[in-house]
């Protein structure tokens, strides 16, 4: 299931009503001031997250290296994914005990307001033992810069350990497919009661299926 402002039909999201042309319009500076609406600067912003994390990641390594700049990535994504959730189970009065259907809340609110290329991932589904998300695109991988996939998933396990840590009920985060892995979207499965008929992919962050032999 989904959450019922999913079926609203006034729902939309600024910038992704960007034609192709002016998303490149705006990424070579070629627009002038005065043509400038809500749509471009919400594209622009969430581009320039986007651009952000490549940079970083970019320049990490060459100081740094490869597995440092993977340590770090992995960090930040602790960081920032556990207390983003941490402070949404708080606000809700869940502190530290989330719920599928708590962490379908919080993606949906964290990808509809980082831009357009997040907003692909909504809506979130969800029942008693899970949330999945979907989506085609992903604003922590650039297609542009596809030798710096290693550090998106590197930065994906973290936010899934900083899932884990900040929420007590939750067993584990499945990884079905992953755009930095080269499939053509992502899926991920936020599990809080394990089935039977669903056993868990090879990737997956947290605990495995209780072993009932």
């Amino acid at each position: 299931m989904q959450e019922p402002y999913a079926n609203d039909p006034l729902l939309f999201y600024p910038g992704q009503r960007l034609t192709t042309q002016e998303r490149e319009r705006m990424d070579r500076y070629e627009i002038p001031i005065e043509e400038l609406t809500v749509d471009h600067l919400v594209y622009s912003m969430s581009r320039q997250i986007e651009n952000n994390f490549q940079t970083f990641y970019s320049i990490a390594e060459e100081i740094v290296g490869v597995e440092k700049a993977t340590e770090i990535a992995r960090e930040i994504g602790r960081r920032y994914g556990g207390r983003g959730y941490a402070m949404l189970l708080k606000a809700h009065g869940v502190d530290g005990a989330g719920s599928a259907r708590m962490m379908a809340l919080y993606q949906d609110l964290v990808h509809s307001i980082r831009g357009p290329k997040h907003a692909a991932a909504l809506y979130a589904e969800h029942d008693e033992g899970r949330c999945v998300v979907r989506r085609r695109e992903c604003v922590y991988y650039s297609e542009a810069q596809p030798e710096n996939a290693r550090y998106t998933g590197a930065f994906e396990s973290g936010c899934f350990e900083g899932y884990k840590a900040a929420d007590e009920n939750l067993l584990r985060v499945e990884v079905h497919r992953c755009r930095w892995k080269g499939d053509d979207g992502c899926e991920q499965h936020w599990v809080y009661r394990d089935d039977p008929d669903r056993p868990p992919p090879a990737d997956f962050v947290g605990d495995g299926p209780a072993d009932d032999s």
